[in-house]
This record gives C-alpha cells, sequence and structure tokens, in this order.
C-alpha cells in the first residue's frame, strides 16, 4: 500500500459505533457540508484591478462556458457579463442553435461568442464516458448537460485555459467585480463554486425536506463554478449531482473553496413528479460519497492529499453493508418527510406525489446498484485521466481559432459544430454585425486544413 495512507480504512461498522457515541451525524440529517469546503479570503477586484496572480492585460477568465437548451434571450445574462468582463464566451446547445441572437447580443465584440452544437445521436470517447456506468435509468437531461459540461471542460484543457466558468443561463447577481474576485481564488484552488444562497439549488426531495423546516445548508453547483481545467481531475457523468461527482475527489482533498455567492431564479419543484424519480439514484449516491469524507475528515483516516490514496479511500463504497445502511437511512427520510407534509397547503404543485415517485425509485434501488457504480466509476477515472495526459496543447491567440482546433485534437470535428458571429463584410442599411449570425459548421477536413 502507498505511503499516502496513514491509517486502515474506516468500515460501516466502525461508522456506526461512531454515531452511537454521538460524535457523527448520519447520511441525510447533516444539514451543512461546509466542512468539506474552503472559505479563503476573497480578494476585492474590479474590471480596472489585476485579478489576482493574472496580468491586468489578461481576460478575468479565458471563457465563460453556458451549456443550454433553452431561447437565445435565456443567455441575456451571460452576454451581459461576457461583454462587462472582456472574456469569451460559449454557448452549447444540442444540435442546433435557437433563433433570435441578434436581440440579446449588445456589448460583444465581433467573434467574442462562440456558439457550438452538439449533436445528440452521436458518442465519443471521453464525452460519453460515464453511459458506460451501470445504470438502468438514465435521464435525458443529465446525459445532455454532462456531454456539454465535459465538452467545455476538454477544450479548456486542450487550449491550455487555467481559468474558466461554467454558468447555467438561469444564474443571476454576478457582475465583473464578482466574477474578477472569484476568479483570483483558483490561483490557489484548482476549483472555486459561487454559492446560491437566496433560492439555493437542490433536489426535489431536497425542496420538499425544506418545507419541514429542516434546514440545508447550499453547497457548490456546475451552475457557477470556476475551474481549472488543467487542474480538474474529474468528469461529469450522466447522473444527477454529475458536478458534485466530478469535484468529489477535489472536496476530498480539501481544495473546493467557496468564492462568494450569485442568485438564481426561483422555480417549482414538484411540478412534474418524474423528476423526483430521475434524481433519486444521484441524490443517494452523493448522499453517501459526501458522508463518507465528512466521516473520514472526522476521524482523519486517510492523507486525503494524496491521489494515490483514491482507490483505499473508496473502498468502503464498494461494499453492499454500506449502501445497504444508506438505503435504509433514505427511505426512513422520505417517510418522516411525507407524514410531516400530509394533509398541509401549498402554494403551487404539493411535493406529495413527487415525494411519491421518489419512494417508487427507491424500491427499485439495491446495494449492488451504488456498489457496482461506485466500482465502474473508480475505473473509469483511470481512463478519463490516462487519455486526458496523452492529448496535445493547442495554442492560438484567436479564440475561435484555437476552438476548433482543439475540437479537431479532440476527435470531435465531426459531432461538434461551430457558429460565429462575424461582422459583417459588406453591411447593408438594416444589418449590423449583431444581426450577421454566421452559421459555419465545418467539418473535419476543413478544421484541420
Amino acid at each position: 500500500m502507498h505511503g499516502g495512507v496513514t491509517a486502515k480504512m474506516i468500515t460501516s461498522p466502525q461508522l456506526r459505533r461512531t454515531e452511537s457515541g454521538g460524535n457523527l451525524s448520519r447520511p441525510f440529517q447533516i444539514q451543512s457540508y461546509e466542512d468539506l469546503l474552503k472559505f479563503p479570503d476573497i480578494p476585492i477586484s474590479t474590471i480596472d484591478t489585476p485579478s489576482g496572480k493574472r496580468a491586468i492585460t489578461e481576460p478575468i477568465v479565458d471563457a465563460i462556458v453556458v451549456p443550454t437548451i433553452r431561447s437565445a434571450e435565456h443567455l441575456r445574462s451571460a452576454v451581459q457579463l461576457a461583454a462587462d468582463a472582456r472574456c469569451h464566451l460559449i454557448a452549447v446547445y444540442t444540435d442546433s442553435p435557437p433563433a433570435g441572437f441578434s436581440a440579446v447580443l449588445d456589448g460583444l465584440r465581433p467573434g467574442q461568442l462562440t456558439l457550438l452544437t452538439l449533436r445528440s445521436d452521436t458518442r465519443h470517447r471521453l464525452l460519453d464516458l460515464g453511459v458506460s456506468l451501470p445504470q438502468d435509468c438514465v435521464s435525458s437531461a443529465a446525459l445532455d448537460i454532462s456531454r456539454k459540461r465535459n465538452l467545455g471542460l476538454l477544450i479548456g484543457h486542450v487550449c491550455g485555459w487555467t481559468r474558466m466558468l461554467f454558468l447555467d443561463d438561469d444564474i443571476r447577481r454576478l457582475n465583473v467585480a464578482k466574477l474578477s474576485s472569484a476568479a483570483a481564488v483558483l490561483d490557489d484552488h484548482p476549483v472555486v463554486g459561487l454559492q446560491v444562497k437566496k433560492y439555493a439549488d437542490a433536489s426535489v426531495v431536497g425542496h420538499a425536506r425544506r418545507l419541514t423546516g429542516r434546514r440545508q445548508e447550499p453547497f457548490v453547483s456546475g451552475g457557477s463554478l470556476l475551474v481549472d481545467p488543467q487542474l480538474v481531475n474529474g468528469y461529469f457523468a450522466p447522473i444527477y449531482h454529475e458536478d458534485w461527482l466530478c469535484l468529489i475527489n477535489h472536496l476530498r482533498e480539501g481544495h473546493v473553496a467557496v468564492g462568494g455567492s450569485v442568485g438564481q431564479l426561483p422555480y417549482y419543484p414538484f411540478t412534474t413528479p418524474e423528476r423526483a424519480k430521475l434524481e433519486e439514484f444521484g441524490d443517494i449516491l452523493l448522499s453517501g460519497l459526501l458522508w463518507l469524507i465528512h466521516a473520514c475528515t472526522r476521524k482523519g483516516v486517510v492523507d486525503k492529499a494524496h491521489p494515490a490514496a483514491e482507490s483505499e479511500y473508496w473502498r468502503e463504497a464498494t461494499k453492499l453493508r454500506f449502501w445497504k445502511q444508506i438505503l435504509w437511512e433514505r427511505a426512513a427520510l422520505l417517510a418522516d418527510i411525507t407524514a410531516a407534509l400530509t394533509g398541509k397547503d401549498f402554494y403551487g404543485p404539493s411535493p406529495l406525489p413527487s415525494l411519491a415517485a421518489a419512494k417508487q425509485r427507491l424500491g427499485e434501488l439495491k446495494p449492488a446498484n451504488f456498489a457496482s457504480f461506485t466500482e465502474n466509476w473508480l475505473s473509469s477515472l483511470v481512463i478519463w485521466r490516462d487519455q486526458l495526459s496523452n492529448l496535445s496543447r493547442v495554442g492560438l491567440a484567436d479564440k475561435t481559432q484555437v476552438i476548433e482546433k482543439a475540437l479537431t485534437e479532440l476527435g470531435l470535428a465531426d459531432m461538434v459544430g461551430t457558429h460565429e458571429v462575424l461582422s459583417a463584410s459588406v453591411p447593408t442599411k438594416r444589418t449590423s454585425w449583431r444581426d450577421a449570425l454566421v452559421s459555419r459548421v465545418v467539418s473535419g477536413r476543413e478544421r484541420a486544413g
């Protein structure tokens, strides 16, 4: 065993004995995982002052990546941020971009926005690595967002970028000063989250739990996440909480920082009960893995800073007995929430049908589903990291050209279309550069040439 392991791995019976001694909260009882995050001093930065160690002549971040399926209008907030921060904006759509961009592009310079369209009918060895993980119910939404975030991560890695912001199109209250200050924290941490405080993102069950009066503190989310693509050691798998799973080893190493807070557009979480069913596997999986980190952190079991300890660290999560206890506690949680909310009146859709859908899905899940997934996920991480280490870096000053070259290097030229905003070569009386949205789905041969 590698010297990074400082003690024998903690086991489920030991964890239960710890709980009986009153020193450790159980999964689904924990209101906050803030102990897994770092809260460094956030530097005061603006567009006119340097952001950390980055020169003032460089953009605050190399790119803002927005994976989306919605209309061009939903991109307006990200466009404004990119324009104010003088950063490149990459919007990633499925199959084809929507119409109506001319109405939302005020302030962007020509070539500052690159639209990417990812084909849904093809698969790629890295984008879709997680598809091979054992699941019997994969959400199309989880598959879509995981592929788009993996695409952004891969482009950033091959382009040699060290500051990239993943931004969902429903995030608000993120301005240049906040972005600059949070980006400076990346100088010392590979991952920096901007927390949603007022309307914190959560699973359907998590929102129902809040209705019972139980606190659940905000965590980090892929919806407003700064990363160094050269240092991120995970990928986005097609499950709910794919962002937490991507960062899980950085969390166990204590390398994820909080760089401020943002807002998020509210929504009704209980409109579609099917959503709770599709979230249940990922919600349980990540609750178990996060709790294991919490437990090991409290016990000081493993030298978390040493990557060689990774397989030993997660060994307990590949055992049936670990997940048997987690599933039992999940059933108790759903029963408690349902009992507390039965008979109450709600503003908007009732959470009870969603809780029933979650219970139904829970009844279909077995400990072997989670143990097998964890074991296969650990093997897939080795493949991901090995393949990334063999990729060449591309270096061009022009962002659009470097993105196209990166797609060729990644073998994605035939799967990803590039769509640029270009100045009109011969402006007409009623045409500005914003109206000249030129779609250029370039073949791999054209890009390579």
